[in-house]
């Protein structure tokens, strides 16, 4: 096996630590340069040891990986690490920053794996600044220090969040970012709490507000639902977004899936002939649902709302819904009713490979984009069972409300802000962006220095189809080599441009794991 003997790795949290992890176990490679602009190597930004408890990793236990070879990575760790899970429940959800630990763990035993090895490994602890491609090497730069690697990989993770625009109020307060934020701590116990965005983070959000900490509990009745038991806390939280989609539920059981209509191979087939419209894959999915004893309901699911009228029947179809999806999900066995969900997962890499060859046409994959991801991501990136619930209880007890026709967020006449929506104006005096919405345009301002150094020397394009420029940006996706550039890569979230857009520990471990193939394959 040849391939390049210097590596440069750029960003090491969950994605960084991942390669640094497979390559050390499986390459002839010499040296590793790691670069983590915060110091710390191997939790990366959402599993920070310190981080709030009440985040929940959105993936069950027992998918959580490295490598896809071995999806059970985390749960066997966790077997020799009780005390991070005295009751562990290969199927449960638990707090980000276990992963985190795991991920330090990983990282401090790869470290002595590569000694054992003799691979040389450098760590610095600085945000790399610069990045120029050196005939066969890339250069890159630093505040205090240059190298040269033969290869580098963006392995940085997190694109730049984006804020929400508004006019400052005078009498209300906004949290932009609920990550590592100690701006919830003063919130009142009496405080009604408006988050803007119907994310997973927007439910971290909820579960951050009636933790234990502040007072209140969840106590399962006799029919195992639970509800709420307030104490001290008298908050309430109202979840305000443009579409007012929950997310479904992650299955306790999964369904056991076969799929013959959509493949990667079928769609590729049906790609020869014409290019793929929206409609066309909706059918293969029909067809597959069928042939797994399920009928979609495909009108209900994309305009779950379309019958209500006013603000007071969007909510209470909200937690229908929301009743609905838990039902399906918690069965003892396998449940029809979540087939999209279960669906989602078990044609995960078909899905990411059918975007990544281009088989929907441009014009489909333009209104995907802008019409039918947020309704795809509610399966792809479903919530945890026990958010749900809590959702639930609180939504029956009078306090969670869902507002949907989100369209804008002014300063209103009394100084709090006025949250338009389909059915009128939400006054809000505290205000949470939860809307997960992470920068992916390379021209934008606020792209870190090192993606500004290599746009601007025409190694890194944004990703267009069709002429039309879009987000992420423009790379070689059966090698993940960044267009225009020789041993530039990228496994980020710029992927998710000309890629799926999901949140999943084993896509992008099978994305490292696929960049190294293809870089260790490729003629010296």
């Amino acid at each position: 096996m040849h391939g390049p003997r210097h590596i440069a790795l750029i960003g090491c949290g969950f994605t960084g630590t991942s390669a640094f992890y497979q390559l050390v176990e499986n390459y002839p490679v010499k040296e590793i340069s790691i670069f983590e602009a915060s110091g710390v190597f191997g939790p990366g930004f959402p599993y920070q040891e310190d981080e709030c408890p009440d985040y929940l990793i959105n993936n069950t236990t027992d998918t959580m990986c490295l490598a896809p070879s071995n999806r059970r990575a985390f749960l066997n760790w966790l077997e020799r690490h009780r005390e991070y899970a005295p009751d562990l429940d290969a199927q449960g959800h638990l707090p980000r920053s276990v992963y985190g630990a795991f991920l330090k763990d990983v990282f401090a035993s790869t470290l002595t794996l590569a000694a054992v090895k003799g691979v040389a490994v450098r760590l610095v602890g600085h945000e790399a600044t610069v990045m120029r491609e050196d005939g066969d090497g890339v250069h890159i730069g630093w505040e205090g220090g240059d190298i040269t690697a033969d290869m580098a990989i963006l392995t940085t993770g997190r694109c730049p969040d984006v804020g929400v625009e508004m006019d400052k109020a005078p009498r209300a307060r906004v949290i932009q970012n609920h990550i590592m934020s100690d701006a919830f701590d003063d919130i009142a116990l009496d405080a009604t709490v408006h988050v803007l965005g119907a994310s997973l983070s927007a439910y971290d959000v909820v579960n951050r507000l009636f933790s234990p900490q502040s007072g209140c509990r969840f106590e399962a009745s006799d029919n195992g639902a639970l509800k709420f038991m307030p104490g001290a806390n008298n908050r309430s939280v109202v979840l305000c977004s443009r579409s007012g989609r929950l997310k479904a539920v992650t299955s306790r059981a999964p369904m056991a899936i076969t799929r013959k209509h959509f493949t990667i191979d079928a769609l590729r087939q049906a790609a020869q002939e014409k290019p793929l419209t929206l409609d066309d894959v909706a059918q293969m999915i029909s067809r597959d649902a069928k042939d797994n004893g399920v009928e979609l309901d495909w009108p209900a699911m994309v305009e779950p709302y379309a019958a209500c009228r006013s603000g007071e029947e969007v909510n209470t179809r909200a937690g229908i819904l929301l009743e609905a999806a838990i039902l399906a999900a918690t069965a003892p066995k396998s449940s029809a009713g979540n087939f999209l969900v279960d669906f989602a997962q078990h044609a995960l890499m078909d899905i990411w490979d059918a975007f990544a060859e281009n088989l929907l046409s441009a014009e489909a994959e333009k209104l995907y984009r802008a019409k039918v991801e947020t309704a795809a991501l509610c399966y792809a990136a479903a919530c945890p069972a026990s958010t749900a619930q809590k959702l639930l209880a609180l939504h029956r007890a009078g306090r969670l409300r869902v507002v949907r026709g989100v369209s804008d967020v002014r300063v209103g006449e009394g100084g709090d802000f006025a949250i338009h929506h389909a059915h009128g104006v939400e006054p809000a005096s505290i205000l949470v962006n939860a809307t997960g919405g992470v920068d992916r345009k390379l021209a934008s301002n606020g792209q870190p220095a090192l993606i500004k150094s290599l746009v601007a020397t025409g190694l890194l394009a944004p990703y267009a189809r069709a002429g039309a420029i879009a987000h992420g940006a423009a790379v070689d996706m059966k090698t993940f080599r960044a267009i225009g550039a020789k041993n530039i890569y990228l496994a980020n979230m710029l992927l998710w441009g000309p890629g799926f857009f999901t949140s999943s520990a084993y896509l992008m471990a099978s994305v490292v794991e696929r960049l190294l193939k293809a870089a260790f394959e490729k003629p010296s």
